[in-house]
């Protein structure tokens, strides 16, 4: 779809499903991003945590939600979990909610190893 088409989409569902009016709607944008699905692997956290901390210090208005902002794996109720508690936090003017730690739980979607851990691949070494 084109930009300009996916914008008018984005803003007609979000006055229909009352999020707010659509005089509310000042601007917006259309992100594509390929291949940006999360890879796990033994540094994924690491990773993670690296892309927290740049976006914490250098964008402080950003709010990450859903699979591809926040860079992992969740299911859809994660991911709008992530979302409604950002809200929250937007309309407290402070963060209440950690959204990093919805779907913490590594029993949820993976199996664990006898460490507790989740199993995830490491990286060959040449």
């Amino acid at each position: 779809m084109p930009d300009a088409d996916l914008i008018r989409l984005a803003s007609e569902e979000f006055t229909r499903i009352g999020l707010a009016p659509r005089a509310a709607i000042r601007d917006a944008c259309v992100v594509r991003q390929p291949k940006a699905y999360p890879v796990y692997d033994d540094q994924y956290q690491n990773h993670v945590q690296a892309i927290r901390n740049e976006l914490s210090s250098r964008y402080t208005n950003l709010h990450s939600i859903g699979r591809n902002g926040m860079h992992r794996y969740n299911n859809q109720d994660h991911s709008m979990m992530t979302a409604l508690l950002t809200v929250k936090n937007i309309l407290a003017g402070r963060q209440i909610y950690d959204t990093w730690g919805v779907n913490e739980d590594a029993e949820y979607h993976e199996e664990t190893s006898t460490s507790g851990l989740r199993a995830v691949p490491a990286k060959l070494s040449a």
